[in-house]
């Protein structure tokens, strides 16, 4: 037995098939909507017709006009490079050390590290990873 509903002064009942009807007409209205507002954003997106500015048209440059641009350019470049810091991404050499170091001390350095290194890996307590014995 279907439901009934009162409209006015009349008793309506309600179908499996009305309900059917109602149950589509809210999906395509909802479709529309989605649709609706996609074409709108693309729309949007396009900008207003008519108003693209294209470059002018490009002249030709002579080989010697290109050969003057390229060594104009190679100049900046040099004079950039040259007023970088040391130290920098692009820069073309290390600063040198201010002190020279003798091959002496360097080994006796090394030896001084290796000896430090090897007094701590004795004091380590059992279960640390680390160099095996």
């Amino acid at each position: 037995m279907s439901p009934r509903v009162l409209r006015g002064r009349r008793a309506v009942s309600i179908t499996p098939r009305d309900l059917e009807r109602q149950h589509m007409k809210k999906v395509v209205l909802s479709v529309g909507v989605a649709l609706a507002q996609l074409f709108a954003v693309a729309a949007f997106a396009q900008g207003e017709v008519g108003a693209t500015k294209a470059p002018p048209p490009a002249k030709k440059a002579s080989p010697e006009d290109r050969a003057a641009a390229r060594a104009e350019r190679k100049a900046e470049g040099a004079a950039a490079i040259k007023q970088q810091p040391a130290g920098e991404v692009g820069a073309v050499k290390k600063a040198a050390p201010a002190a020279k170091v003798s091959a002496e001390d360097k080994a006796a350095a090394r030896a001084n590290r290796k000896a430090e290194g090897a007094a701590a890996i004795k004091q380590a307590p059992p279960g640390e990873v680390g160099p095996t014995k």
